[in-house]
């Protein structure tokens, strides 16, 4: 959406990067935040290793335009899951045990082994792992899952600049991020305007002069195109801040288009 665009994304886990998983979470995220007026500056992905995840963290906070924070992943009960030991280090803080995120725990292994799905309804050590969070995080609502979702402050208090730790499940992450962070902790902004133009059996060189007219008289216009591979149709798509120009800029496009 543009250099200015305020939300980071970062992605933990080695499945990510060895190609086990597909990371749809990110896509996900950045279609809902581009709707809410808070867009991806930048998606890293970085593997479940401690000093990789403190680098960007300090990445993202280090980038004046970026006020949200959102790091996706490992904060599960297993060893490898430090993403909560890494993002403690990265704010300067230790990690301590969460009252809330204990009651939590225990709740649900609590109706877990009311259900039969667990043999024993005593809380296992590993599970109480994911109790341990930041110092000074607030623990959101998580009605999927056991994991504690989390949102921190960071830098001046008065910029309003957050950092947001999200478990990697997509049904928990999805229902926090919905119920929970985006009514919360993103408003004020207005999301920018999109619309697309189709064209079919027209190879996309076709159009390079055309968009460069376009970029050269809205410079407030983002231009990009997409050829669909298996319906042979070229979709363009415009963004903008200003839905007017925007307008313009396509209608502009579609008087120079070939053909």
């Amino acid at each position: 959406m543009g250099t200015n665009a305020p939300t980071v994304i970062i992605a933990v886990g080695d499945e990510l990067l060895d190609g086990f998983t597909l990371d749809g979470n990110s896509h996900w995220l950045a279609g809902k935040l581009r709707e809410v007026g808070w867009p991806a500056r930048r998606i890293e992905v970085v593997g479940d290793q401690y000093d990789a995840i403190i680098a960007s963290i300090h990445r993202a906070m280090a980038e004046v335009p970026v006020s949200r924070v959102l790091v996706c992943g490992g904060i599960g009960p297993t060893p490898d899951d430090r993403t909560f030991d890494a993002v403690a280090t990265a704010l300067d803080r230790t990690l301590v045990t969460s009252a809330e995120a204990v009651t939590r725990i225990e709740s649900l292994v609590g109706r877990m082994h009311d259900a039969g799905w667990i043999d024993s309804a005593t809380v296992s050590a590993a599970n109480l792992r994911m109790s341990r969070i930041p110092d000074g995080a607030r623990v959101l609502e998580n009605r999927r899952g056991m994991a504690a979702p989390v949102a921190m402050q960071y830098g001046d208090p008065a910029d309003d600049r957050r950092l947001f730790v999200l478990p990697g499940i997509p049904r928990e992450m999805q229902a926090i991020v919905t119920e929970e962070m985006l009514p919360r902790y993103f408003n004020g902004r207005r999301a920018g305007a999109v619309v697309e133009l189709r064209f079919a059996g027209i190879p996309e060189s076709q159009f390079s002069a055309a968009i460069e007219v376009v970029l050269a008289e809205y410079p407030g216009v983002a231009v990009g195109s997409y050829p669909q591979t298996a319906t042979r149709d070229l979709v363009i798509r415009l963004q903008g801040a200003d839905p007017a120009t925007v307008s313009a800029a396509r209608d502009r496009l579609a008087q120079l288009a070939p053909g």
